[in-house]
């Protein structure tokens, strides 16, 4: 046997002795301690960023430890540095030459981290030394749009003026950068967005935004978005128009720009109704008015063949008087039968004990001795043991024998 091939079949038995003698002993390898030394060197590192400690920081790094170690969630001391808001020593990392695009076990950079703070200038700092703004966590949300929700102004416009920006549009569950800048109420954020070339005109940015804004009643939002020229009539394949969402919430401010912005006052939605038929159901005599001084007909039925008297009637609240008063102004017939039942609003304001409409329907003519299935307003407030409808119709107790 040569030399070479003893060795060779010697050294699988020599490394087994000899870490059969360190186990003995309780001492660990060289290759072993020194792994050890420098996982403690990275986590000094991770814990000195963590609490911004500046030195040790500096110590750490001129001792030779590696500037984009990772903790468990494969952070590195960047974005530590980020999420605890040490911006001294963002800097000194990034002069150090860290990884400004690492990202941890979500897929998020320490942009990403850095746009959602309070504070502007870690991420200033980060797109300024070309941390890349167009990238993207595990659920598709990039920087631009943690920025939009959670960050400051002067975050999301460096952002979103960085010279490699091309995720203005991106959408991540229907939600866009604008969208979500929409959603909060940001006027200037989502000005600054469309000057920085969002996609406004776009249904699935622009249309999304308009639509999500009057959702939350911003007005102001609405008004930038319109001005810029977005779609007026997006809605997701499961939503409300934003029409129909603002009357729906009694917004009738939002409710009169988007009428004359051009949109249909009677489009139906999805379900068949129309914009009157929601701020009815609501009682919102503001929103009604505002609809129907704009156009909206009156005595329009949905699928069911329910007009917005109907859907007034069937809902008490402290406006529903008002709202039937102005339907039945502006020509909704107050005997009109709805669907398959032949039911009148007064019916379905008995029904529904909405007694003040009933006050109202039939001092506005509605007819008491109409049937539905053989039975009058009065039977079928009696049926349902509404006590009030039914004295309001007429209904008396019967007297008791002595």
């Amino acid at each position: 046997m040569t030399i070479r091939a003893f060795r060779l079949a010697t050294a699988p038995a020599l490394a087994l002795a000899l870490f059969a003698a360190s186990r003995a002993t309780g001492e660990d390898s060289p290759e072993v301690a020194r792994q050890k030394a420098i996982r403690k060197a990275q986590e000094a590192l991770i814990a000195a960023a963590k609490q911004g400690d500046v030195e040790h920081v500096q110590a750490q790094l001129q001792e030779g430890t590696d500037v984009n170690a990772r903790d468990g969630s494969q952070r590195t001391p960047l974005a530590h540095a980020v999420r605890n808001g040490r911006l001294a020593v963002v800097r000194v990392l990034i002069e150090a030459h860290a990884d400004l695009d690492a990202r941890d076990a979500d897929g998020r950079s320490a942009l990403m981290e850095a746009a959602r703070r309070p504070e502007a200038q870690p991420a200033i700092a980060l797109v300024a030394a070309g941390a890349d703004v167009n990238l993207a966590d595990r659920r598709g949300w990039t920087a631009l749009m943690d920025a939009a929700r959670e960050g400051t102004l002067a975050t999301a416009r460096a952002i979103a003026r960085a010279p490699r920006q091309i995720s203005l549009d991106v959408v991540a569950r229907e939600d866009s950068a604008l969208s979500l800048a929409a959603g909060r109420g940001r006027t200037a954020l989502v000005r600054a967005l469309i000057a920085a070339g969002a996609g406004v005109r776009k249904p699935e940015v622009g249309g999304r935004a308009l639509k999500v804004a009057a959702d939350e009643g911003h007005v102001e939002v609405v008004l930038a978005l319109m001005e810029a020229h977005a779609p007026l009539g997006f809605t997701a394949w499961d939503g409300e128009p934003p029409l129909h969402a603002a009357a729906a919430r009694g917004q009738q401010k939002i409710v009169e720009l988007l009428l004359e912005g051009g949109l249909d006052p009677d489009e139906a939605d999805r379900g068949g109704q129309t914009a009157l038929m929601k701020a009815a159901v609501g009682g919102y005599e503001q929103t009604v008015a505002v609809l129907l001084r704009l156009g909206a007909a009156a005595d329009l039925a949905d699928r069911e063949e329910w007009t917005a008297l109907m859907h007034a009637a069937a809902h008490s609240s402290s406006g529903a008087v008002g709202v039937i008063r102005d339907l039945l102004r502006s020509g909704a017939r107050v005997n009109r039968r709805a669907g398959k039942d032949g039911k009148t609003a007064l019916m379905i304001a008995a029904e529904r004990d909405n007694d003040l409409a009933v006050d109202e329907l039939l001092r506005s003519g509605a007819d008491a001795q109409l049937q539905s299935g053989g039975r009058t307003a009065l039977a079928l407030a009696l049926a349902e043991g509404n006590k009030r409808c039914a004295e309001r119709l007429g209904y008396t107790e019967p007297k008791t024998r002595r």
